[in-house]
């Protein structure tokens, strides 16, 4: 016992010099003391010491390494479906397919009589082909022309226009007023290879078309704002002509327009004016 109480002081390592010294006394008195006893009392086994307890160091645990974490698979892209396009009808089957497009549009009386005949882009093509060129088919346009001559004031020194005259262009004026250029054009959008192709019978290229719009609006656009109520006849064989000749030199397109008188001319400039916008628009959104 007293082996064993020495042995585990000393293990500790920690006691001062002066308590060593009185362990020793300590231990030498036990040891006499037990010589003594040992006569009397039988004398007892010593238990053998216990075998150190060695304690195994723990098994050194490594960090597993994480697995990698797998990117996320790509999301695949949306699949857009591919808007379907309606054909476009032939050329000589496509009045119905026009009807249908602007029918929703206010057209007026003078709009519907214009769609009512058949080969509507044909004659359509026509009819700026030969406004391009400062001509007025008065037989394509959708408003009757006036009948009668136009009225004229002799006061027997001079013959001019009579401004009364320009009422009989009232309706054509209200007409154009009411026209919605843009539906009409966004409408039409998809029909335009047609007018092309109708254009190219004259012998003229497709790709001319779109310029010659523009040529016959640039026309009417650049019509003088003259009064004729105070332009001057002059008789020439069996029709009056203007004595100005700036005004006489205009082109037919541009005389009908003043003819109309300035209110209606104004109506009709302001039009071609908007055309024109939205067309070369719809050119630079082409190309």
């Amino acid at each position: 016992m007293a082996v064993r109480t020495t042995s585990r002081i000393w293990q500790t390592g920690a006691l001062a010099a002066s308590q060593v010294a009185l362990i020793g006394i300590l231990v030498i008195i036990l040891a006499g003391g037990a010589v003594l006893l040992s006569g009397i009392w039988p004398a007892e086994k010593e238990a053998p010491l216990p075998a150190p307890v060695v304690t195994a160091p723990e098994p050194k645990t490594s960090t597993p390494e994480p697995e990698p974490v797998a990117a996320p698979a790509p999301l695949a892209e949306p699949v857009i479906p591919e808007p379907v396009v309606e054909p476009l009808p032939r050329l000589e089957e496509s009045d119905e397919a026009v009807r249908d497009a602007i029918g929703s549009i206010p057209l007026g009386n003078a709009g519907q009589q214009y769609l009512m005949p058949g080969n509507i882009i044909e004659r359509s093509a026509s009819l700026i082909y030969l406004m391009a060129q400062g001509d007025v088919p008065y037989k394509l346009l959708p408003v009757a022309r006036p009948k009668g001559a136009f009225p004229i004031s002799d006061d027997g020194t001079r013959v001019i226009v009579d401004p009364a005259g320009f009422a009989r262009y009232d309706a054509m004026g209200q007409w154009l007023r009411s026209l919605d250029i843009d539906a009409l054009l966004v409408a039409l959008d998809w029909f335009l290879p047609l007018f092309r192709e109708a254009w190219s019978y004259y012998g003229e290229d497709e790709d001319a078309f779109d310029p010659a719009v523009l040529m016959t609006l640039d026309m009417i656009i650049s019509t003088p704002q003259i009064d004729l109520s105070e332009a001057r006849l002059i008789r020439k064989e069996a029709v009056w002509i203007y004595e100005d000749p700036a005004i006489e030199a205009l082109a037919p397109l541009q005389k009908q327009v003043l003819r109309m008188g300035p209110d209606n001319a104004a109506v009709m400039r302001a039009k071609a004016a908007e055309a024109r916008a939205l067309w070369l628009l719809k050119m630079t959104e082409g190309t």
